[in-house]
Order: structure tokens, then C-alpha cells, then sequence
């Protein structure tokens, strides 16, 4: 598994103001490390031991997973393996025994663990895995979007408050062994924080497995990011953002106005038209526009990327039935944004979401690779 060197880690995050340091302690790039001397005695800024928990131990996690590089399970389980006390997942959908198991040791050994599932996904039936979670007494809730509509689309784990893990993919089968798919680790604290506010605020509108007739709350905003400090080329995006209806489509559109050289989107579903005038805005500045999409998705706008140079290659999954199910862009090889959130209406309305902003070289620089990489292999339109 892919292992970054703690030293260089923090000399590549110490020139970023968005997660500074953030990720110190995974160790994915086998490289030789600096002679003593050369390690600046500078304590982690972000990341402070709690002994009276002992804190959570993520070494040898990996940064980031690419799925036709690496297998998703592993990292996950033994993520949930090092949980000590508490265990908060949102799960669009769970095919992954393995998990599942993980998931019951954890709570026997005294985790606190707490599961919100897709609505679609228990009723009217679950997958084998759904139910053995729902079956086993794990503390387990359930909901659709706003307002009982939309999905409950998040695909994340918090792992005692001090870890989490998302990305585009779900953990399933699919996931595993056919598409396309991306996870990263992240520990900066204040991105975690918004991602238990993001969880509690769905855990208060879900309702308990086993009850699809209990009464619905009123909706409300999605928590926000209070204090956004993510400077791409002068304009200020949050850590974190949340659907539905939370501004992620807004922060991705003044991220492109932003971007100065270059935009890269590895995208399932896209179908947003103001993403899309700020794409034609964007190339219309001489930035290179380039997107890679999941050969099967509807895409309304054709005619626009052939307008506006921009250049479209579709991708399929690795095998069989499998998806090019990336949801993360790459700007000026400066900026990452990634997460569960498709750029489409119904992400951005109706669906809970979350999506993530980083500066961080250690998170844009393989993404950019892996961008690349899948670029190369799509095919053109017809």
C-alpha cells in the first residue's frame, strides 16, 4: 500500500494553509527519510494526543485509495479495528462482509456505533449486509433527502472523532472490485468537526430502522464550515461543505472562476448548467478545461463542450458492470475537491451530500496523477 514519509508529508503541507500539516503520521511513499539533522524540531499544529483516551492510532493508514490500485476493504476494516470508542457511518449502501464484521466486534468490545443507511437501500427490502447490521442491534437509522425526497447519498465514517474516510465510494461490491472509485483519510480537526455536526444533524432528521411510517422533521440547513479558510487564488472556499441546498454547487462554480490555468473533473453524473457557464467562462479565459465522465450518464451539454473547447472523454468501469464512479475535480494542480456530491441538481437539492476542499499537496498531486492516468484511457464521444 502506497506509503507517504511523515517528514516529507509535513514539508509539502507547510507551504498550505488547508490542512497544514493535517495528515502527519500516514506514511504512504517508501522513501529514504532525511538524516536527523535535517528534521525541524516543529510539533504537529493539528494534531494533539488525547492520554486520558489514548488517542486514535492511524499509522500506516493510508492517505488515499484508488480502487484499480488498491483494495478498498482492508484500510477500512482496519480503521474500524483501532476504534475505540465511538464509530459514526454513513453508508449510501453496504455490500462488504468483512465491514460488517468489523462493525460487530467493534460495538462488542464496547464502541458506540451508529449507522444512518439510504431509505432506498432498507425499504422495501436490504441487502444481505443492511440487514445483518440492522439485525445484529447495531444502533441503526435510516432517511431519504430533504424533506422526504432525494437520497441520502454520504459515503463517510468518523472513527472516534478524530479520523474520517470518504470519498466516492460506497462499500460495496461494486466498488471493490469493478469501478472507478477513490477514498481518502483525513484527520484535520476541523474538518472532522464539521463532519460529526454533518452526521448529528442527519441523525436527528433519520428514523430508526424498522420505523419507514415515523414522522419526518421539518428540514433545515445542512451545517456549514464558520470559519472557511481554503485561499485558491485569492478566493476563500470552506473545508467542507454539505448538501442539500448548503452552497456546494455555488463553492464548486467560484472555485472555476478562480482557476487560472487549468480544471480536471472526474465525474459519474454532471448535469449541472452553472457549473457548466462557469466551465464556458473559464475556457473563454484560456483556462484548459478537461473533463473525464461515466460513458452511461445522461450529459446535457454536448454542444457546449464543443463550442468552448472544452475537451470530453467518457470512461467506463474496470469490468463487467462496473463505473467510472469518481465524483472529484483537480484546479491548477493547486486545489482538490472531492466527496460523494455528482455536480447535478439533485445533488445539490434534494440529496445529503458532502464534499471536501484541500490545498493539500499530499491529496492534489496524486489525485492530478490519477486524473491524468484515467484521462488517458477514456475514449472519445461519437
Amino acid at each position: 500500500m502506497r506509503k507517504i514519509n511523515s517528514f516529507l508529508l509535513f514539508l509539502l503541507l507547510a507551504v498550505s494553509p488547508a490542512f497544514s500539516a493535517a495528515v502527519s503520521g500516514f506514511q504512504p511513499l517508501a522513501l529514504k527519510p532525511p538524516a536527523p539533522a535535517e528534521i525541524p524540531a516543529v510539533p504537529n499544529p493539528f494534531y494533539t494526543p488525547q492520554p486520558e483516551r489514548g488517542g486514535y492510532d492511524w499509522t500506516g493508514l493510508p492517505a488515499y485509495i484508488f480502487t484499480e490500485q488498491e483494495r478498498l476493504a482492508p484500510p477500512i476494516i482496519e480503521a474500524i479495528n483501532r476504534t475505540k470508542h465511538t464509530l459514526d457511518i454513513a453508508l449510501y449502501n453496504l455490500q462488504i462482509t468483512e465491514a460488517v464484521q468489523a462493525m460487530m466486534s467493534a460495538r462488542d468490545r464496547g464502541v458506540r456505533v451508529r449507522v444512518i443507511f439510504d431509505y432506498a437501500h432498507v425499504y422495501p427490502s436490504a441487502g444481505r449486509q443492511i440487514q445483518a447490521v440492522i439485525d445484529s442491534g447495531i444502533d441503526t437509522r435510516v432517511m431519504k433527502g430533504r424533506g422526504g425526497s432525494g437520497s441520502m447519498h454520504c459515503k463517510y465514517a468518523v472513527y472516534d472523532g478524530e479520523l474520517l474516510e470518504t470519498g466516492s465510494a460506497n462499500w460495496s461490491l461494486s466498488a471493490e472490485n469493478a469501478s472507478y472509485e477513490n477514498i481518502m483519510f483525513v484527520p484535520d480537526p476541523h474538518i472532522i468537526q464539521g463532519y460529526r455536526a454533518d452526521f448529528e444533524w442527519m441523525w436527528s432528521q433519520a428514523k430508526p430502522a424498522g420505523s419507514p411510517g415515523a414522522p419526518s422533521k421539518k428540514p433545515v440547513p445542512p451545517p456549514a464550515d464558520p470559519a472557511p479558510s481554503v485561499n485558491f487564488n485569492g478566493t476563500v472556499l470552506p473545508s467542507y461543505i454539505f448538501s442539500p441546498r448548503g452552497g456546494t454547487e455555488g463553492a464548486i462554480v467560484r472555485a472555476i472562476d478562480a482557476s487560472t490555468v487549468e480544471v480536471d473533473v472526474a465525474m459519474f453524473s454532471f448535469t449541472s448548467k452553472p457549473i457548466m457557464e462557469a466551465f464556458k467562462r473559464a475556457s473563454a479565459r484560456g483556462v484548459k478545461v478537461k473533463l473525464l465522465l461515466y460513458s452511461k450518464s445522461a450529459f446535457p451539454f454536448r454542444q457546449d463542450v464543443s463550442k468552448n473547447r472544452i475537451e470530453l472523454r467518457l470512461a467506463e468501469g474496470r469490468v463487467g458492470n462496473g463505473l467510472m464512479h469518481n465524483k472529484f475535480a483537480v484546479l491548477d494542480r493547486a486545489l482538490l475537491v472531492n466527496g460523494s456530491f455528482n455536480w447535478s441538481a439533485t445533488a445539490e437539492n434534494l440529496n445529503t451530500e458532502n464534499t471536501i476542499f484541500t490545498m493539500s499537496p499530499a491529496y492534489v498531486a496524486p489525485y492530478k496523477a490519477e486524473f491524468d492516468k484515467l484521462f488517458l484511457q477514456g475514449f472519445a464521444p461519437n
